[in-house]
């Protein structure tokens, strides 16, 4: 077979205009799933998201499956793409899912990660772990979140594992909607705080043992509290209540 007609088998390539394309609408539609701009279970008008973000509905439809394939969509066949649902089973799955992977991180950190990273990962939560909240603004808790989100993947850093490094990026883009209001969470946020400087610790010290224990105690969500995140979560969705 020549080299010619091994490419026409293969199909047109992409230019680098047209990835770039994807790339774009991919990012953009997804953040917009991130913070269900898109109600859960919600249909997507394909030609209404191509007008919208000003492409055609190639790029959409490319994006719309990579978007599938990372959690953010449903792909019925014949019917189209639906946005991804919001159920306490669902919230519970995506945090104790994440609870492993960050397990997982903070062993390697504490195997591989050299004093200065250590060191550097305690900066960006003292950097940020003083922002004011006694007005209950939604952007300071989104600043919280931020915070909290960089710290976790700074230790995911340290483990020197690209693999695991991009899961929890993905685990944490699904998760977002529910970890900010988690953190409103009075009793939540107290034992986050406290649970931080014990994480802190033993990432200093190395203790392995000790902190897997505290980070499982850290992120699982009880069945309890995934009901109470789903309910706000929806009341906020569809009647755009905020605490």
């Amino acid at each position: 077979m020549t080299v010619q007609q091994s490419n026409a088998r293969l199909g047109p390539k992409k230019t680098g205009r047209s990835a770039d394309s994807v790339d774009k609408v991919y990012e953009a539609v997804k953040k917009l799933s991130v913070d269900y701009h898109f109600r859960p279970g919600e249909r997507i008008n394909e030609v209404e998201l191509a007008g919208r973000l000003g492409v055609s509905r190639t790029p959409v439809r490319e994006a719309l499956n990579r978007l599938a394939r990372d959690g953010f969509m449903t792909c019925v066949p014949n019917r189209g793409f639906y946005s991804r649902e919001i159920t306490p089973q669902g919230v519970h799955a995506l945090y104790e899912m994440r609870a492993v992977i960050e397990q997982a991180a903070f062993r390697f950190a504490c195997l591989r990660g050299s004093d200065e990273d250590i060191a550097a990962t305690v900066a960006i939560w003292n950097t940020h772990k003083d922002i004011p909240l006694e007005d209950n603004a939604i952007g300071n808790w989104e600043q919280v979140a931020e915070a909290d989100e960089a710290f976790h993947m700074s230790i995911a850093s340290m483990s020197k594992n690209e693999l695991l490094y991009e899961t929890l990026e993905g685990l944490n883009s699904l998760i977002r909607f529910f970890r900010r209001i988690d953190l409103e969470t009075p009793s939540r946020r107290i034992n986050a705080y406290d649970e931080h400087v014990e994480i802190i610790d033993a990432l200093r010290c190395r203790d392995v043992e000790r902190g897997v224990k505290i980070i499982e105690k850290h992120i699982t969500l009880s069945s309890e509290h995934a009901v109470e995140v789903t309910k706000e979560g929806l009341a906020r969705i569809f009647f755009g209540h905020q605490r």
